[in-house]
């Protein structure tokens, strides 16, 4: 029952495979193909070894019968130079390994109920070869016996011949019939090809089109040279793909010509809903304009308006000091000295007044600061860009900076390195402008700087100004090894108002204003600082064609 339900599904899947035209021909070549090279690479070689093999060994048997039988005469007539003459027949041969001449005695037992046959060398080519008088055959050597009997002694030829040559003649074969195999195979193939291209390749590619064709491409043609039953098949099928793609082409072009009205009408839809965007963008950017020019003017009219208040107050709070302090001389003298009031009233009072008179100097002097920082701010920027060589502009700037420096700072090493490509250095820049940048930024490295020397006397300050150029930029790189900056400050360095310095020192403005100079030079500006290592400031421009 089993095997039924198994033959009865072999049957389904044979009866369910599909053999296509191209696949039975290849099939039906191929094994009339294999079963000629089968028998033409291992039948033909297995006979003609087996013969080369069977000659080769009646060739050596002969030859020990024909040295046996010259022995034999030799010794019947005791010439004992003719068994040399009879061994030396087969030394010419090459395939010659050993030619020996054994004598063979009976040893009986004491009751003469068993012998043994003992065979001994008696004379031997090459003669320092040692035999093993049992020796035979092996797939390297052929050895073959000849028994011969005199009155004088019994004995027997063993001859050893090499199958070098067996198994060179065998290698040929192989080599032989492989080169048939080869050849029938090839011929096989080329037939095999030729029956594929004449029946199966039309009728594939008329498949291939006509699934080409369901799918939509209207394009295809069958090429067919053959005037039979194919050829008039691909000619019916030229025609039906040739009228199917006329009548493609007639609804195409009324589809074309809706399509492009619709286009037409969006087209005008998306023009009106553009206009209407770029009106209202402009509105908005001149709602923006007027806005921020009633900041600038109102903060423009503020600062005016606070400076001189803030010059009255830094003015009057140095002339209150140098009267305190006149004060405190005159209550100095010997009349007041002895004076209990003056001593522990007045003289305290006017030492508060002194501190808090001082702090409102400093303060004014810090509040005036931000105030003339934001002046700069609002000052309009120069438009006209002047091409300059980077490496010059920035030189003479250091050598400003130093000037204004002089000797009133830490001992400082500030080191140049100028950009090496001097042909491709040139910089459209606005120079007041950028001057302030690299004042404000040495000021912060040396401020920095000044800070570590402070707390370490044997601390040797170093300040590196670097040019370089690369992808069509240039790039400025101003590094000190000062106290560095913390990575919370890092974040907000660029922020209005924030500063590192104390309050009397920084007014927060200085990378601020910075910035915004680079943003108009199309550049950018960058920092990188490790706390208590160093600060690196980067300012990328580009080249002079880069802001034209």
């Amino acid at each position: 029952m089993v095997n039924n339900l198994r033959h009865s599904a072999l049957l389904d899947v044979v009866r369910h495979m599909r053999l296509t035209v191209k696949t039975k021909i290849w099939l039906a070549v191929t094994s009339i193909v294999l079963l000629f090279s089968f028998f033409v690479f291992f039948y033909l070689p297995v006979i003609q070894e087996r013969s080369l093999l069977n000659n080769f060994n009646k060739d050596v048997q002969n030859q020990a019968n024909t040295v046996a039988l010259g022995v034999k005469i030799a010794m019947t007539e005791q010439n004992f130079q003719g068994v040399q003459t009879a061994m030396d027949f087969v030394k010419q041969d090459s395939l010659l390994q050993f030619v020996s001449l054994l004598q063979i005695d009976t040893t009986w037992n004491a009751n003469r109920t068993h012998y043994r046959i003992n065979r001994t060398v008696f004379k031997n080519y090459p003669e320092q070869k040692k035999i093993n008088v049992d020796a035979t055959s092996s797939d390297s050597s052929v050895v073959k016996r000849a028994s011969f009997s005199t009155p004088m002694m019994t004995g027997e030829i063993m001859l050893a011949f090499s199958t070098r040559e067996i198994v060179q003649d065998k290698r040929q074969i192989r080599i032989t019939s492989l080169f048939f195999s080869f050849l029938v195979f090839s011929i096989g193939i080329g037939i095999g090809f030729g029956l594929a291209r004449n029946i199966s390749v039309p009728v594939l590619k008329l498949r291939d089109a006509a699934t080409k064709v369901g799918r939509g491409d209207l394009t295809q043609r069958v090429q067919s040279n053959s005037r039979d039953e194919i050829g008039e098949l691909g000619t019916a099928f030229n025609k039906m793909v040739t009228d199917l793609s006329t009548t493609r082409q007639e609804l195409d072009a009324r589809t074309s010509e809706l399509i492009i009205e619709k286009k037409k009408s969006d087209d005008l839809l998306e023009d009106l809903r553009k206009t209407l965007i770029d009106l209202k963008e402009a509105q908005e950017h001149l709602i923006r304009q007027e806005k921020l020019a009633s900041i600038g003017e109102l903060a423009k009219g503020l600062v005016d308006r606070l400076l001189n208040p803030l010059n009255y107050v830094s003015n009057f709070a140095s002339l209150i000091i140098e009267l305190v302090q006149e004060s405190k001389e005159v209550l100095a003298i010997d009349q007041y000295a002895s004076d209990a009031y003056v001593q522990t009233e007045l003289l305290p009072l006017l030492a508060m007044m002194e501190v808090n008179t001082e702090k409102i100097k400093e303060h004014g002097f810090s509040l005036t600061r931000i105030v003339r920082s934001m002046d700069k701010l609002l000052k309009a920027k120069s438009t006209v860009f002047i091409e300059t060589h980077i490496n010059s502009f920035v030189e003479s700037q250091l050598l400003n900076y130093k000037k204004e420096l002089g000797g009133n700072s830490m001992p400082v090493s500030i080191q140049l390195i100028k950009n090496e490509n001097v042909n491709n250095s040139s910089v459209m820049i606005l120079p007041a402008e950028m001057a302030s940048v690299l004042f404000s930024l040495l000021n912060n490295a040396v401020y920095s700087l000044n800070e570590k020397y402070q707390k370490d006397n044997t601390f040797e300050p170093k300040l590196t100004v670097k040019i370089s150029t690369y992808d069509g930029f240039v790039e400025v790189r101003i590094k000190d090894n000062g106290k560095g900056i913390s990575a919370s400050d890092l974040k907000q360095l660029f922020s209005p108002f924030f500063t590192t310095k104390p309050t009397s020192q920084g007014t927060g403005l200085g990378l601020f204003i910075s910035q915004d100079i680079i943003n108009i030079h199309k550049g950018n500006i960058s920092v990188e600082s490790k706390q208590d290592e160093f600060t690196t400031f980067r300012i990328k421009l580009p080249l002079s064609s880069g802001i034209i």
